[in-house]
């Protein structure tokens, strides 16, 4: 039935590691609400606990990425980027020269769409094949 679909869906996303932007996108997004909610809360913005926050994000988000690139070959570069928010905006760019048929770029911010929220964080995954093509000669 349909109640029961969210539940396999949950199952089969964390058995299948195969390289698939959306699930990497939802695993990344997993660690940050673990990170920045307790109790079904947001917790509060503190700027000494950043550096903290930056390298628990990356750590988790490279182990697990190193599951996801074992199908595929693929070796990573992480940022996380955390802004409290004060109202103001921040604008993020990224540019890479890259084989668009094997490599990827995900980026997941945190939260999605809330405005209540104490501090915004950017994940930004590049993945990139460690295989070449050589051209026929």
């Amino acid at each position: 039935g349909l109640s029961e679909f969210p539940t396999q869906f949950h199952r089969m996303a964390e058995e299948d590691y195969s390289w698939n932007k959306q699930r990497v996108h939802d695993s990344v997004m997993e660690i940050l609400m673990a990170e920045f909610k307790k109790d079904d809360k947001d917790i509060p913005y503190d700027e000494n606990k950043v550096p903290t926050w930056t390298n628990s994000i990356l750590e988790k988000t490279m182990k697990k990425l190193d599951k996801f690139g074992e199908e595929k070959a693929l070796k990573f570069a992480a940022t996380c980027t955390i802004m409290q928010r004060t109202g103001d905006g921040i604008h993020s760019a990224t540019s890479c020269f890259w084989d668009k048929a094997n490599d990827e770029v995900v980026v997941v911010k945190y939260p999605k769409t809330s405005k209540f929220t104490k501090m915004v964080a950017i994940v930004t995954i590049f993945a990139a094949s460690m295989y070449v093509e050589q051209p026929d000669d």
